[in-house]
């Protein structure tokens, strides 16, 4: 998932049109729905509509509602704009449990999907890696479309980053080790970020606060189409079945087309095994058989 920061600084969907298959959801941030006329408002989130995109609330615009005590009419108010989906969270504010929970049921009553963003926006008021982690376990049970790991705009001091912009690695791996990256957004506002993320996490990482003018960057690099990323990124799939199933998988991730005299020799796996893991990710619809494109006589396996 591509999830795209709208700072109205341009015209967003005219901009994003060509590059929409690219991207999921874009966020039009903060407050700054609140500066524009609404019929202004509600165009912009139509014309985000017209590319196949969902548009979501900034947290920050809830938790104005929240202290002002017009979250009813706020999310009436987003409802009607065609907002689709509304970001829940407290970086500014705090909120309980029992309010992060009720206003989940309040969105959800008006037919509209529920984003929830976990971390603080204040350097000198961090979470600490205990606390993010017991907030992301409550966040999960809610059932939200994705969690939010919060980084906010500029990626340094908060959440996941240090105060440099770099990735606090220990921190990312003890969370996903807890909690599955597939149902995460890591907000990674810079692209060297976003490199270092799918470096890791693989491909498929969801990632949020992409900047514009780093979508069409961004998508390359998933596809593998720059030097950062050529040939080395790994696809971030499960895969299900025992270690030797997995390390096969990970061995055609990285060699692409081999047969199973080369399987053998790479795994150092005996025959039997390695036609047991075949079989297995084929009944999983990883991998597929086909002739080689250099000795047709070899039958080869390669990814789907």
């Amino acid at each position: 998932m591509t999830h795209v920061l709208d700072r109205l600084q341009s015209d967003g969907p005219q901009e994003i049109r060509p590059l929409a298959p690219y991207v999921d959801i874009v966020k039009i941030g903060w407050g700054l729905p609140l500066l524009l006329p609404r019929e202004q408002v509600r165009n912009r989130v139509r014309r985000y509509h017209e590319c196949h995109l969902e548009v979501s609330t900034g947290g920050t615009l809830l938790e104005y509602a929240v202290v002002r005590e017009s979250s009813a009419q706020f999310l009436d108010e987003a409802r009607e704009l065609g907002f689709d989906l509304i970001e829940i969270s407290d970086g500014v504010i705090d909120l309980s449990r029992s309010q992060i929970e009720k206003l989940c049921h309040e969105v959800r009553a008006r037919g509209l999907d529920v984003l929830i963003e976990v971390g603080k926006k204040n350097p000198q008021n961090q979470l600490s890696l205990r606390e993010t982690l017991d907030r992301l376990e409550h966040a999960r049970t809610l059932n939200p479309r994705k969690v939010i790991l919060e980084s906010r705009e500029s990626g340094r001091g908060v959440g996941i980053y240090d105060g440099e912009g770099a990735i606090k690695w220990d921190w990312v791996r003890t969370i996903t080790a807890e909690h599955p990256a597939e149902e995460l957004i890591f907000e990674a506002p810079h692209e060297a970020q976003q490199i270092a993320l799918l470096m890791e996490l693989g491909r498929d990482t969801n990632l949020g606060n992409v900047a514009m003018h780093s979508i069409a960057p961004l998508a390359s690099q998933r596809l593998g189409l720059r030097g950062d990323t050529f040939g080395a990124l790994r696809s971030g799939r499960a895969i299900r079945g025992p270690p030797a199933t997995k390390f096969l998988y990970y061995l055609l991730e990285t060699y692409r087309g081999l047969d199973q005299s080369e399987l053998m020799r790479l795994s150092r796996l005996p025959r039997r095994t390695v036609q047991s893991a075949l079989v297995e990710l084929r009944r999983q619809g990883l991998i597929r058989e086909g002739a080689s494109l250099v000795d047709s006589r070899r039958r080869e396996y390669r990814l789907v």
